[in-house]
Formats: C-alpha cells, structure tokens, sequence
C-alpha cells in the first residue's frame, strides 16, 4: 500500500471514529435531558447530605416558595418486619402545575436506610445509591408523572419495616410540581417530612426503680426501657438480657446475672437504651 493510500485509510477511519463518538454523545445527551421525566438521579430528597432537585442545572429555584404543598401519609409507629401503605400527595391551588414528580427515601436516627421500600404499581420505580451508595430511593416512573393532570397527584408504594427495632425512621421526600413546557424553567420544588416510631417504644430517658434476683435471673424494674436494651453490671454489658415479653418498657430480665451476685454483695446497674441514652444508676443489693 503507498503512503497516499494510507494517509486515505487514515482519513477514513479517523472520520467513522469522530462520528461514533458524535452518536454517542449525542445519546447521552438525549438521556440526560429526558432523566427528570422518568425519575431524579438518588439522593434528591432534602434528607441529610442530600440536596433537591432545586439546584442550578436542574430545575433551579428555592424549595417550598410556591402556593403547593407535599405530603407523606405514613404509620405513626410500626412493628418490625409488617409492610405498610405510604402515600406521597402533591397539592396546590396553581393551574399552570401540569406534571408531577417525587423521590423518597426512609432513614433512620443514624442516616441509614431503614427497611425496605417496594412498588405497588407501575407509578413508581425504586432504586439505589445517594450519600455512601447505600440508601434506597422510590420515585415517579416515567408513566407515574401525570402528564396534564392538574391540582393533585398522588403515588402509593409499600415499606417494609426494618426485621428489628430501629428505632425512629423518617421518611424524606422532595417533590416537583412542573409547568409541562419541557424545560426544567418555572418548576416548583417542595420537600417534606415525616416520622415514624417503633411500636412501643419508649417516650423518655430510660430509669431504674429497682430490682430482685429469682433463681439465676436478675430482674430489673423501672421504666421507658427500649426494645433490645442492653444493661450494665458494674459499667459491663450482660450477655443473656432481654425485654420481658409481656412488660418489655418496664421490666429486663439478665438470665444468668443473678448468679454472680453473691448475697450481701452491692452492685451498680444502668438501662443503655438502643439509642444510647442511660438510665440513672442504681444500686442494688443482694439479700443475704
């Protein structure tokens, strides 16, 4: 091949690369603008380290400016495991809002995911990722936007509570309440919030009001103790302890604490609370 031929084949292959990239970047391009339509990328709730989508580049503005509301209806408290109804409702009085969308996640006290979120329709998408990579989102799908649709628009998905007390779970959401012309200018951000507690779960402080040995068992009395509680012996945790099953926010049972409680021995006991608050300390001691 002579040099005037490669410099051809050169000049060929240079040209079909430049326009696989120029399709390329042009796809991306047309998926990018239509992302809002099927849904936020995660972490656009307003929860901690998260933003909303009203933010330069995307739809701009102040959250909660306009006439609209968001709301989340969701238990109060909730038993480990049981699957719940939530419901997130867009509301306003502004005709010009002709498409809708939301994103949601559920937290718990320490801004980690907390349970499971599930979809009950093709409304709604849930996915992964946000802060850490490791909170999960549900949103709007791209037929769950309401396209025309004036004055409310609603979705309702499930949440399974998390096997275990979590302790409170907040559920965080941010909604859009968009104009419909196609561009991310005029839209309307609202965000909104909502707490749920754990069934039976304590309302103060944890606090010791006494205690007995019976067999092996030590008992501990008092009051607002929390689910999986852990209790402290002379400041070291007692393996064996659990919530009495039938007063589990006013009476501990420590298996096999009793036992290494020599009588007319004194001891101090503390209540450490899932959430890390302890009770007053409390000596007890042992009848001879």
């Amino acid at each position: 091949m002579t040099r005037k031929d490669r410099l051809k084949v050169a000049c060929i292959i240079f040209f079909l690369v430049a326009l696989l990239s120029a399709l390329l970047t042009g796809n991306r391009t047309v998926r990018t603008a239509q992302a809002f339509a099927e849904g936020p990328n995660p972490g656009h709730t307003g929860a901690p380290f998260e933003l909303t989508c009203a933010v330069v580049g995307c739809h701009g503005g102040e959250p909660n400016t306009g006439p609209g509301q968001l709301q989340i209806t969701a238990p109060a408290s909730y038993e480990p495991g049981n699957t719940y109804q939530i419901t997130v409702k867009h509301m306003t009085t502004d005709t010009t809002r002709r498409r809708w969308g939301f994103q949601l996640t559920a937290l718990d006290g320490t801004s980690n995911r907390a349970g499971n979120l599930q979809n009950s329709s093709g409304l709604t998408q849930v996915l992964e990722g946000g802060p850490g990579g490791n909170r999960q989102y549900i949103e709007h799908s791209f037929i769950g936007t309401f396209q025309g649709q004036t004055l409310q628009a609603n979705w309702t998905f499930d949440w399974v509570a998390p096997t275990s007390p979590a302790g409170p779970v907040t559920f965080y959401a941010a909604g859009n309440q968009a104009n419909n012309d196609g561009t991310e200018n005029g839209d309307q951000i609202y965000t909104t919030s909502i707490t749920a507690s754990a069934a039976g779960a304590p309302t103060g402080p944890p606090a010791i009001l006494g205690a007995a040995i019976r067999g092996k068992s030590l008992l501990v009395m008092g009051e607002n103790f929390g689910l999986g509680a852990d209790l402290l012996l002379d400041g070291v945790r007692q393996k064996k302890t659990s919530n009495d099953e039938d007063n589990p926010n006013t009476l501990m049972v420590a298996r096999k604490a009793g036992k290494t409680i020599e009588p007319g021995q004194t001891v101090r006991l503390q209540v450490r609370n899932p959430d890390d608050t302890l009770s007053n300390e409390f000596s007890f001691t042992r009848p001879l």
